[in-house]
């Protein structure tokens, strides 16, 4: 800083800087306090990436739980009683969101001298502390430390030595930010920040880059932020919010320990403000113009993570859930079971969102339809610094009936029909091998390398045509009107002529070459053949 700049500037609770689209479509920028008032009156929040809105709620989310949970509230019923109260005002009451946020104020001022908002105003004197005693020579000077604000911003999110090939900022832009662009990004960094060398040691990816995040939409960002409001746990024991150890980051001591590890927070507020870094901005002449950074809070390797309600779950080698990353080639419906499930079983686990949606089933069966997002970044696990390499956002609209437990036999009925679709899918892709082998495609180099790259692509392309015509149907399931089995059977029927019929295009694209075939007598292959293989196969999968 050039010492011009105020000690304390730019509080988050009054000075517009969150991203909103409202109801006619507009763009505004709201502060903490503004978004409460009017969340009933936008649609969404519409900032530069999906991951920073993520980043975003999970903020708003742990001002809820500070400002609406109690000690008062031990049962399911008492969460489930005070969340319909405030679900049924359509609106957020302010005047008790106010009353919590006003004693913390001084937490939530993007600069300040001494606890600046998810910053660390001490880590510059850590940072140095630590190269001296690691190095014993002569401190490393503090112009070294600072990074460009480039690799601050998520959508660019580049190397201080390797320039990105086509920038979505450039020149000036790409050295300063406004106050409210860098409070949004340093949300997304403590949360999806990658694992490029960190002092003292590197640890893994931000804690949410870890996730498989999930969430689920609402008509406005009221209800979105309700929807996400989760007060009990798979055991439907209520979270210690209101319990006096239990603290959002605003409510406790400022850390001044680089790096620590921590067992997972119980409680939901402490939760979903972890500070997986420390981060300490540079403003100049109002504008920011660099940072610092280093590792913050982590949990241990084998540490249960069962209490993060925002993730799907995957079963690891020694058969405990962890969370399952999205797969930026894997539409959202592919991975239906993980989404949707009504118990644990073959390797499943509910997310806490989807258990709270089915406690909350008669009180949200007016959301038609109920819309589940998932959100995620996607990393580079070829380099040991994890690099950001993608962003990953799904959306799926649902009947929200689905979620009743009397509906559980509609639940596995579609895990089963996905799973015969998944199958025929396959043979699709070995058609295309097939085609590629007699048509006299050359294989150089690894032979199963080329043989799966063919079949990879096929089967994408069969699932992308796919893609839109299950989302429709899946839609349409209404397990309050439906017949079950007529329902499975239309949608067996739409995939099975999908795959027919591509199926049909590429023997229609063969060559003579492989109409003819190779081979002799009995050993003799063609695409005729191949044809017939995969007809059968598709028949018999999906009936």
């Amino acid at each position: 800083m050039d010492g011009k700049e105020p000690e304390m500037e730019f509080n988050l609770l009054d000075e517009p800087w969150i991203i909103v689209k409202t109801k006619t479509n507009e763009t505004k920028t709201w502060s903490i306090l503004e978004l409460f008032e009017h969340a009933h009156e936008a649609q969404e929040l519409a900032g530069e990436l999906p991951t920073q809105d993520v980043a975003v709620m999970r903020l708003l989310l742990a001002i809820m739980h500070g400002a609406f949970v109690t000690d008062e509230m031990e049962t399911a019923d008492d969460a489930i009683g005070l969340w319909t109260d405030l679900w049924e005002e359509k609106r957020f009451r302010f005047d008790e969101i106010k009353a919590y946020l006003e004693p913390y104020r001084d937490r939530f001022w993007l600069f300040h001298p001494t606890q600046p908002f998810y910053q660390s105003a001490h880590i510059k004197q850590n940072m140095d502390e630590y190269k001296e005693a690691k190095t014993k020579k002569e401190t490393v000077s503090p112009e070294n430390n600072w990074k460009t604000v480039a690799r601050l911003v998520g959508d660019l999110f580049q190397s201080d030595n390797k320039q990105r090939l086509f920038p979505t900022r450039t020149g000036e832009a790409q050295k300063k930010l406004t106050y409210p662009e860098a409070a949004r990004w340093l949300l997304h960094l403590n949360g999806f920040d990658d694992n490029s060398a960190k002092m003292p040691t590197p640890k893994g990816v931000g804690y949410l880059g870890q996730l498989g995040l999930l969430y689920a939409k609402g008509r406005n960002l009221f209800e979105t932020l309700m929807l996400n409001f989760v007060l009990v746990d798979d055991r439907d024991e209520v979270f210690a919010d209101g319990e006096e150890d239990s603290k959002a980051y605003w409510e406790k001591p400022v850390c001044e320990t680089i790096e620590r590890e921590i067992p997972q927070p119980r409680a939901q507020k402490d939760l979903l403000t972890m500070q997986s870094r420390r981060i300490f901005l540079r403003r100049e002449q109002g504008m920011v113009t660099g940072y610092l950074l280093t590792m913050g809070d982590y949990f241990a390797k084998d540490a249960s993570l069962l209490n993060e309600v925002m993730t799907v779950w995957k079963r690891d080698k020694a058969r405990n859930f962890i969370p399952k990353s999205h797969q930026s080639d894997c539409q959202i419906w592919r991975d239906f079971s993980s989404l949707i499930c009504m118990k644990e079983d073959k390797g499943n686990r509910t997310p806490g969102i989807i258990h709270w949606l089915q406690l909350l089933d008669d009180d949200i069966g007016d959301i038609k339809p109920l819309h589940l997002c998932i959100v995620g970044a996607s990393y580079d696990r070829k380099s040991s610094a994890f690099l950001i390499a993608d962003y990953i956002q799904d959306v799926l609209a649902i009947n929200a009936s689905l979620l009743d437990n009397m509906n559980e036999i509609w639940v596995q009925e579609i895990i089963g029909v996905l799973s015969r679709t998944e199958e025929a899918v396959k043979g699709l892709g070995r058609f295309a091998t097939d085609i590629a082998e007699v048509s006299g495609d050359s294989m150089q180099g690894n032979d199963s390398t080329k043989k799966r790259e063919i079949a990879k692509f096929a089967q994408e392309d069969g699932y992308y045509h796919l893609d839109q015509v299950f989302r429709r149907w899946l839609l349409g399931v209404d397990p309050d009107k439906d017949e079950l089995e007529k329902k499975m059977g239309e949608w067996l029927l739409i995939a099975k002529r999908t795959l027919l019929r591509l199926a049909q295009e590429q023997l229609n694209r063969c060559s003579e070459t492989a109409i003819v075939g190779r081979g002799k007598e009995e050993n003799e292959k063609n695409a005729i053949k191949a044809f017939r293989k995969v007809t059968y196969h598709i028949n018999r999968i999906l009936g």
